[in-house]
């Protein structure tokens, strides 16, 4: 049984939780305890690990990563949980909680949050995440995709050429933490532009996909504005597009 004196006292950790589902400790502790003191945050993760409320994964290479334990999750009424892809969602949670700090992105949702059967119906691709941006005091809307991954040559095309088909989203960005898959992607792009049976998506093509490589979404996404980008045949940063 949950301890409700424990819940209580860290209602912090478990709101952030409930959102962002799977986090770093150091993602989380920026997020919701910046100014305390990080052994003390640390017991707080020990101390709800052996109460039963949270569970977490420890990888080489990898900072820990935590998330709710079975019990959390039925108290907070969260079904579809995957423990597979801890650490994938864990990065998608650092970029984009990241990402909203900009002062241009207005919103981040992941999946649990966008996804429903009423508004989900008639759309084809599932994105790891969406972002609204508010530019030219216009909305921009935005699917984020987390790639950790080497993906086969057949399946980044159909899935390049679904987003620039997919009418509800202005944008795309792809982040990647390995240089050779940004490089793998980027070449991908180009054979897809290359090619005449893909001519009447050029303009999409070139405008909606967007790559970024920073080596540092795999333990705390900083400096995400510094990032190298890939957008529209050039090189630049993702500052340039938020500013």
């Amino acid at each position: 049984m949950i301890n409700e004196i424990m819940l209580q006292k860290n209602s912090d950790i478990i709101e952030a939780l409930s959102k962002w589902r799977s986090m770093t400790t150091k993602n989380l502790k920026e997020l919701v305890a910046g100014s305390e003191n990080a052994p003390a945050f640390r017991q707080r993760i020990i101390r709800l690990e052996q109460g039963g409320i949270l569970k977490s994964q420890l990888q080489k290479g990898f900072n820990k990563i935590v998330y709710p334990s079975r019990d959390l999750l039925l108290r907070l009424g969260i079904e579809n949980f995957n423990e597979d892809n801890i650490r994938h969602d864990a990065v998608v949670s650092m970029v984009v909680s990241n990402l909203i700090d900009l002062k241009m992105v207005t919103s981040g949702k992941l999946p649990h949050e966008f996804k429903t059967k009423s508004s989900w119906r008639h759309r084809v691709i599932e994105p790891d995440a969406i972002i609204s941006v508010e530019k030219n005091k216009k909305e921009i809307i935005a699917a984020i995709e987390v790639e950790l991954w080497r993906k086969d040559r057949k399946r980044v095309f159909d899935k390049l050429v679904e987003y620039a088909k997919a009418d509800e989203y202005d944008n795309v960005l792809y982040f990647f933490a390995d240089k050779s898959s940004f490089e793998s992607y980027k070449k991908r792009l180009m054979e897809l532009l290359a090619d005449s049976d893909f001519d009447h998506l050029e303009e999409e093509l070139s405008q909606k996909i967007i790559f970024v490589f920073n080596q540092s979404i795999l333990k705390n996404a900083i400096g995400l504005l510094s990032s190298e980008v890939f957008h529209h045949g050039e090189t630049k940063k993702l500052g340039e597009l938020f500013e």
